[in-house]
């Protein structure tokens, strides 16, 4: 009798609920208007900027993170779609700022680059905790 290989687990819902919070919370924080924010002096240089990068990037890494938990599901063309995703995402957010809240939000060519590049810096980062994750899986 031959023997079958095992059916390729596919992603259920559930491994992909960090995501859909994470989706979900960067939609709340970029649509809530200024004004709900807390004026801070800006102690670190383009503190708006890496708050877009972290929010961006962490969207790529929990998208990286379900997929990583699934044998042989995980591949560097769905981190790639992923970083252009969350790139079209944050382009989309900005757009949605200028028309679609009460004019509170700003938009801003800025915050479409920092959120594009947070997106490859999840992808780099999501990409070497799995590179980790296989090495000591194979000692």
């Amino acid at each position: 009798m031959s023997q079958q290989a095992p059916a390729l687990k596919k992603p259920g819902l559930v491994q992909f609920i960090p995501f859909i919070i994470w989706l979900i919370l960067i939609f709340i924080l970029l649509t809530l208007p200024g004004k709900d924010f807390e004026k801070v002096d800006m102690l670190i240089p383009y503190e708006d900027k890496m708050v877009h990068m972290g929010l961006f990037g962490g969207l790529v890494f929990f998208f990286g993170l379900a997929y990583r938990k699934i044998p042989f599901a995980f591949s560097k063309s769905k981190l790639i779609f992923m970083v252009l995703f969350a790139t079209a995402y944050g382009i989309l957010m900005e757009f949605i700022q200028k028309y679609c809240t009460n004019h509170s939000r700003s938009f801003s060519y800025d915050d479409m680059l920092a959120d594009g590049v947070g997106a490859v810096i999840g992808y780099f980062f999501i990409r070497y905790i799995i590179i980790k994750t296989n090495i000591k899986r194979l000692k």
